[in-house]
């Protein structure tokens, strides 16, 4: 059994499940996060729900919390749970991806844990005693996502391993045609607010679109339906037609294949989290800035800018990122030095299949 805490969790674990199922295991996922619509290939147990934070409550305000508890999310908590530990005695491993409080959750369902832990790292949120204490007590081996992570775990007695960053592996392959201007693509994230971030997005294309000849493209995830999007838009009036958004003089491309679209940018400019961080690891620099939501906050801004460095630009406001955008679109060696370092950070694809032989292996 998966069990993955997040979004970008339930694309590696919908990777990792095909990676095992395509060599003879047998495989079920429980998505704790949402609906699980990143699981393609993969069976799911439920129940499954959407929140209003998209598991980002604890990150958030008292308002975020109180709203989630409106919303059920004891009552989905108390579910899961007991839906975990009707399935002891039913599978011989637990695979549990994205935080400490997964792997908790995960081993409700009593047996032995296999730690995927993308959520943390060294270099922006270390784990703390408790989450050590969890690690240590449960997971029989611990994949984190880079070696300086790994070496903070063993040296407290903790089995850990770096293999690649498995957010690396769950990226479309392919590229977009190449364009004769300057690529700025977008990235509004995938929980709830993402049709408002796109909004904000659309406000700061338009600033820049009186600037000069720009290519926009929006990756849009396959969370955000295209209802949504032009109930949105419609607001601050754009329209969307012909797989584009459109205002009087800004025309922005609509992408659902988030690889090839981040691909073919100069730049990104990102509200959101894993998809932030893939970009980085595609070598492109990501103009970030904070607004008012359940996730890109101030203070997940400064967290993020801690986890990739160099490769990401904090922005004080939509304005401020316009400008930061501007000033990398005229200096390459600025954004070949930051695609480097977002290289650096997110480290190698390969994880995935490296953890599904480590895992055939062990029940061989």
């Amino acid at each position: 059994m998966i069990v993955s805490n997040g979004y970008g969790e339930d694309a590696v674990g919908n990777a990792l499940g095909s990676a095992l199922e395509g060599r003879g295991g047998d495989v079920l996922a429980f998505p704790l996060v949402g609906l699980g619509h990143s699981y393609r290939d993969v069976p799911l147990l439920d129940p499954r729900r959407t929140l209003p934070s998209g598991g980002f409550a604890f990150r958030g305000s008292w308002k975020l919390i109180l709203a989630e508890l409106r919303a059920g999310a004891w009552h989905l908590w108390r579910q899961q749970r007991h839906a975990l530990k009707r399935r002891r005695g039913h599978q011989s491993r637990v695979v549990a991806i994205g935080d400490a409080y997964g792997l908790w959750m995960a081993t409700h369902a009593g047996a032995p844990a296999v730690f995927i832990a993308t959520a943390n790292s060294e270099y922006h949120d270390p784990f703390g005693w408790m989450a050590r204490y969890v690690i240590r007590r449960y997971a029989s081996v611990t994949y984190a996502r880079d070696p300086l992570t790994v070496n903070a775990l063993l040296n407290h007695g903790i089995n850990a391993r770096y293999v690649g960053n498995p957010l690396m592996d769950v990226i479309e392959a392919g590229q977009l045609p190449p364009r004769p201007l300057p690529v700025v693509v977008l990235l509004p994230g995938s929980r709830d607010d993402a049709a408002k971030n796109l909004t904000t997005l659309l406000q700061l294309c338009a600033a820049l679109r009186r600037t000069r000849p720009i290519t926009f493209i929006c990756a849009l995830p396959a969370t955000l339906t295209r209802e949504a999007v032009q109930r949105a838009i419609y607001l601050i009036g754009w329209q969307e037609r012909d797989g584009r958004l459109e205002s009087e003089q800004t025309q922005v491309l609509i992408s659902r294949s988030f690889g090839p679209a981040v691909r073919a940018a100069d730049v990104v400019v990102g509200l959101a989290g894993t998809a932030n961080e893939q970009a980085a690891g595609l070598g492109k620099p990501v103009v970030v800035f904070p607004i008012t939501g359940a996730q890109y906050t101030a203070r997940f801004m400064r967290l993020q800018h801690r986890l990739l460095g160099d490769a990401l630009v904090p922005a004080r406001d939509r304005i401020d990122a316009a400008a930061a955008v501007l000033r990398l679109l005229d200096d390459a060696s600025e954004r070949a030095h930051r695609g480097q370092a977002g290289r650096e950070r997110m480290g190698e694809p390969g994880a995935v299949h490296r953890i599904a032989s480590a895992l055939l292996a062990d029940q061989a």
